[in-house]
């Protein structure tokens, strides 16, 4: 699946844009971060814990881990309330974490995890990354358990939907198709719930494609055909070529040759008209 943006993102990025602590006329680090201008933003002070988280997010942005880890271990220190702290200390996780140092990173969510008491939010993001560090450690049992233990701390049915979904690509990775199934249905019912129409696509595609994996092949071309017909009446083109890809897919599997072929074909003109480069490379796979 291809992810959407994590609750974190927006968290972030309502906590920061909403800043009203600086005092200075020029841009701030997270203004410069923001128009994508990262050597300015590194340019600036860090004498808090706003400007030095700043500096973290741009570090990360460049990869330069070795410095966005030593920006959050100063801001974490400059933090002066719960999510300040939290906020950094979630950051030097994911830092480890992109810098592929999976272990620490495990063990640090693991750590930091065991230290919040009542903060909901927070158990949550902290298992969240738990679980996406123990997917990519192949640990994927351990990791659906994760993400099923961060679903009974959600707030929301968006967030309710992106760990049962997790949690089903996790069992899809152990083959076990079955409670991949049972999750992702879950999960798409509560994205449609959301009215995030993009996630519900998604969230379909996936549970369409564990139907194929575990050879119900008229669940799939069940769910393919509602989301064709979705996608057709709302407009999203991306998704309706996504969905034909997947047809595509369902019919090789079913040895028809010539559907197939001609699903494919509408997917790439979709993909070739919308410019859409990372289905271009998609489609290119089958």
């Amino acid at each position: 699946m291809k992810l959407k943006k994590h609750f974190l993102v927006i968290l972030l990025s309502v906590f920061f844009s909403t800043n009203t602590f600086s005092k200075e006329p020029i841009k701030s680090c997270d203004e410069l971060l923001s128009d994508n201008q990262y050597e300015d933003a590194l340019k600036t002070k860090k004498s808090e814990f706003i400007s030095t988280f700043c500096h973290g997010k741009v570090n990360l942005r460049l990869k330069n881990f070795d410095e966005a880890i030593n920006n959050f271990k100063l801001a974490d220190k400059l933090s002066k309330s719960d999510t300040d702290h939290f906020m950094a200390d979630l950051l030097l996780g994911m830092t480890l974490k992109e810098a592929k140092r999976l272990d620490d990173a495990l063990l640090h969510f693991k750590n930091s995890y065991s230290h919040v008491k009542v903060n909901k939010l927070f158990k949550r993001l902290y298992l969240v990354e738990m679980g996406e560090t123990l997917i990519l450690l192949s640990k994927h049992e351990e990791a659906a358990n994760v993400f099923l233990e961060a679903y009974t701390l959600t707030a929301n049915d968006e967030e309710r939907a992106a760990n049962l979904d997790r949690a089903a690509f996790a069992y899809a990775l152990l083959k076990n198709y079955t409670k991949a199934i049972e999750y992702e249905l879950k999960a798409n019912l509560a994205f449609d719930r959301t009215g995030l129409l993009g996630e519900y696509a998604e969230s379909g595609i996936n549970l369409a494609l564990y139907y194929l994996e575990a050879n119900d092949l008229a669940s799939s071309e069940r769910t393919l055909l509602k989301l064709e017909k979705f996608s057709r009446e709302n407009g999203g083109m991306y998704y309706l070529a996504k969905v034909l890809f997947t047809q595509s897919k369902y019919y090789k599997k079913k040895s028809n040759i010539d559907l197939s072929k001609s699903k494919l074909d509408e997917a790439n003109k979709i993909a070739n008209d919308i410019g859409a480069e990372d289905l271009k490379t998609l489609f290119s796979t089958i």
